[in-house]
């Protein structure tokens, strides 16, 4: 049996309590970056790196610099983010992270509702919907 004192169960409380909502802040990035790619150059080709680098920094902003809370909300952003498989501009890019982030809040909320007490039928249609919408969005091709 564990000792109750021991600090590393207080701390790995502490990590999880820090990153539990990251993953509902993520959606809300993918639209500021897409603002951003819209902004900055839209007509520009974007590149693979990019997509790494965009997710690096939003997390790091949202959440600070190498902590567990920006580690896993980059994980969370790139989970999201489409891969860049063809030439792509950064307007076209950001209209995708949109839709992407449309999914995502889709899926926040249809597995709110469906953990909600008595599950209804609303509750599973929305699920349904959020994951076929974002089954039919995933891949870039």
């Amino acid at each position: 049996m564990p000792d109750p004192t021991d600090r590393a169960q207080a701390e790995e409380a502490l990590r999880r309590a820090a990153t539990a909502d990251q993953t509902a802040t993520a959606p809300r990035l993918l639209l500021d970056i897409a603002d951003r790619l819209t902004t900055i150059r839209p007509a520009s080709p974007i590149l693979p790196p990019r997509r790494q680098a965009l997710a690096l920094r939003y997390a790091t902003d949202a959440a600070g610099y190498d902590t567990p809370a920006s580690h896993t909300l980059e994980r969370a952003l790139l989970r999201l983010m489409p891969t860049i498989d063809r030439p792509i501009t950064r307007g076209e890019y950001a209209l995708l992270l949109r839709k992407a982030g449309r999914v995502a809040e889709l899926h926040r909320q249809a597995a709110a509702d469906y953990g909600r007490g008595p599950r209804t039928a609303d509750a599973r249609n929305a699920l349904a919907h959020a994951r076929a919408s974002g089954n039919a969005s995933a891949p870039i091709r």
